[in-house]
């Protein structure tokens, strides 16, 4: 459960999303290792930006053991997911995950660090979303803006992180430095020109981004 909405709220949203029941196992799976999985909430967005944009290509930051790259990939029926995660534990995971859903053919996993390995990605994308060290959102966003369709939408998720970007009474002493370049990635993705920005509080906030 995320710290920003009231209790009683999230269980009533959540309430009305149905799952793909093997996708629910594993949503089951992940939450009891305590792995870092999009909540529920931000997934019915991230489903609802597929179907708007008909998107066809999506390039995420942060695999982890792959259940957003599932999710997104079974959300568009078909097109691609680009995912870069830099544990080769995970990576592995991933891959045998990906595999179980029989989804190896529409999801590509790339090991390494995403700051070097985005400059050697090839294509444009529909939707980025971006869900890995939350200190280097800025870089990511901007190397994934170079991939970016026209129109495309860049989704950065855990914007609020646990309410401490929006409150200094809940910052904790050994997250100031990540909780102020959270604050300063919100800024310049609000004040830009070049974008119009959504800051949502889904899940642990949620930052949508139109490209013009």
């Amino acid at each position: 459960m995320n710290k920003i909405n009231k209790e009683y709220i999230d269980l009533y949203i959540n309430s009305l999303i149905k799952e793909d029941e093997k996708l629910k196992e594993f949503r089951e799976y992940c939450e009891k290792r305590n792995l870092p999985i999009i909540h529920r909430e931000v997934g019915q967005y991230i489903k609802l930006t597929i179907n708007q944009l008909k998107a066809k290509s999506i390039i995420e930051i942060g695999t982890n053991v792959g259940f957003s790259s599932i999710f997104m990939s079974m959300a568009m029926n078909g097109g691609k997911v680009v995912t870069l995660e830099r544990s080769e534990k995970f990576y592995n995971e991933a891959l045998k995950n990906i595999k179980n859903f029989r989804l190896e053919n529409n999801i590509s996993v790339l090991l390494g660090d995403a700051v070097e390995l985005l400059d050697h990605v090839e294509g444009s994308f529909d939707i980025a979303f971006i869900d890995a060290a939350k200190s280097y959102y800025g870089i990511f966003f901007d190397k994934c803006l170079k991939m970016m369709k026209p129109g495309g939408i860049i989704l950065s998720d855990n914007v609020l992180y646990q309410g401490m970007v929006a409150s200094d009474e809940l910052v904790v002493r050994r997250k100031k430095t990540l909780v102020r370049n959270l604050r300063n990635y919100l800024k310049y993705i609000s004040d830009d020109k070049r974008f119009v920005t959504s800051i949502l509080p889904l899940g642990d906030g949620l930052a949508v981004t139109l490209i013009k």
